[in-house]
């Protein structure tokens, strides 16, 4: 098997004894967290090695540092690495996070989606381990793309020099990715660092206006950024159609994102890649959308 690292992420890390269970109690909780069987049975035959915390998507879902201090002693009882997932982020999220970096151990992964926290980390937090996160790894991932035709322009662009001299500068060490639509094997090839995959579920686009949020909301508060949030995310989302059209993937609306359900050949894709060695790293989430 080409991959050793499977790493899960969580808000609120609990309940991770499943993890060092056999391969078929590990296989019972994934499908009952993906509602897939065959991704499920795929995902079993890997042992987590990395506990993700945090959210990449919204800066309202920053982790407090009682959170973080449980995580690490959550990743520490069960022998997984932690690292911390970060979004795009406003100067007061800049500032939370000055308070959450001085509690990773050293080497600690985290997980970047903003030059600003780049910057920020590598100037103030040598000893920490930068990683380009999904937000900053720019692709086309529209489940509104009608066919294979569309495979090219969804290719991504990371190797080229002008990006890779800046991921250089930034300091880092790893990059992770989505799944592009109609995606081959060959779709993980040209990586200039070694790569993490998210499975299963794509971000499409994100936004300061959290939807799910705002629908208890009235007047032109109702659908606006700055409005006091109360992580109405964490227990509802909603399934995106189009009248008189099919999209080629599930899309659900989570807060302030929009994210795409991969494909069986997206994910039969991932799983080739793995084989030959281009993916190091699986991301799957432990808590359901």
């Amino acid at each position: 098997m080409g991959v050793t690292e499977l790493a899960i992420t969580a808000l609120r890390p609990r309940d991770l004894e499943w993890t060092a269970e056999t391969r078929d109690r590990r296989a019972s909780r994934w499908r009952k967290i993906l509602g897939d069987s065959p991704l499920a049975d795929w995902l079993a035959g890997f042992s987590p090695t990395h506990l993700y915390v945090g959210s990449e998507l919204c800066e309202e879902l920053l982790p407090s540092r009682r959170t973080v201090r449980t995580a690490i002693d959550c990743a520490t009882g069960r022998g997984l690495q932690i690292a911390l997932l970060t979004p795009i982020s406003s100067p007061g999220a800049i500032r939370q996070l000055a308070d959450l970096l001085p509690l990773l151990p050293d080497g600690t992964e985290v997980i970047v989606n903003d030059w600003g926290v780049a910057y920020f980390a590598r100037e103030h937090f040598p000893a920490l381990v930068l990683v380009a996160g999904r937000l900053l790894c720019k692709m086309i991932r529209d489940p509104r793309l009608p066919g294979t035709e569309w495979a090219p322009h969804c290719a991504h662009s990371l190797d080229s020099e002008h990006l890779q001299r800046t991921f250089r500068l930034a300091g880092f060490r790893r990059l992770e990715i989505d799944v592009p639509p109609f995606a081959t094997a060959e779709s993980f090839s040209r990586l200039p660092l070694p790569a993490g995959v998210h499975v299963p579920f794509a971000v499409v686009a994100k936004g300061r206006m959290c939807r799910i949020g705002s629908m208890s909301r009235q007047g032109p508060e109702r659908f606006a950024p700055g409005r006091r949030c109360r992580k109405e995310c964490l227990h509802v989302s909603a399934t995106m159609t189009r009248p008189a059209a099919v999209d080629s993937y599930r899309t659900v609306q989570l807060g302030n994102t929009i994210m795409s359900q991969h494909s069986r050949g997206m994910l039969d894709a991932v799983a080739t890649a793995v084989a030959d060695g281009r993916i190091t790293r699986l991301i799957a989430p432990v808590e359901p959308l």
